[in-house]
């Protein structure tokens, strides 16, 4: 849209003379339009989405999962392929999936350890020392 300078009007932007007063209009400027001009839906302060990893295939996922399965080797690996050692991203995902349920199993068993030992310790205290044998 352009102004007359003559009038002041606003014309269209397939005028080439002003309605009102027919005083040619000046040249439309030309402008780096930007390149969407539509509504924006989008939240440019989240992160972009994470890129597809392919998958391994069933059995390096095999293979991977009964290294895991060797106790101490199992878990060094884990540890190794969860921190970058491995190039392939699945890979890295699975270790780090498996180093999870790794570290929750054993807070899990080292509480239900705490509480047998405590209710043990309870039940041995509380228990009168005057049977005879």
């Amino acid at each position: 849209m352009r102004y007359c300078k003559n009038c002041g009007l606003l014309a269209p932007h397939d005028a080439d003379r002003c309605p009102q007063c027919g005083t040619p209009l000046p040249p439309e400027p030309v402008a780096a339009a930007p390149a969407h001009t539509g509504a924006r839906y989008t939240d440019e302060s989240r992160p972009a989405p994470e890129e597809v990893v392919p998958a391994l295939s069933e059995w390096a996922t095999l293979g991977t999962l009964l290294l895991f399965s060797i106790p101490i080797a199992g878990f060094i690996l884990s540890l190794a392929w969860s921190f970058g050692f491995s190039k392939h991203p699945a890979r890295r995902r699975l270790a780090q999936a498996w180093l999870i349920r790794t570290m929750i199993v054993a807070v899990i068993f080292t509480l239900v350890c705490i509480a047998l030992a405590l209710t043990s310790f309870v039940t041995l205290t509380a228990t009168p020392y005057y049977y005879a044998f």
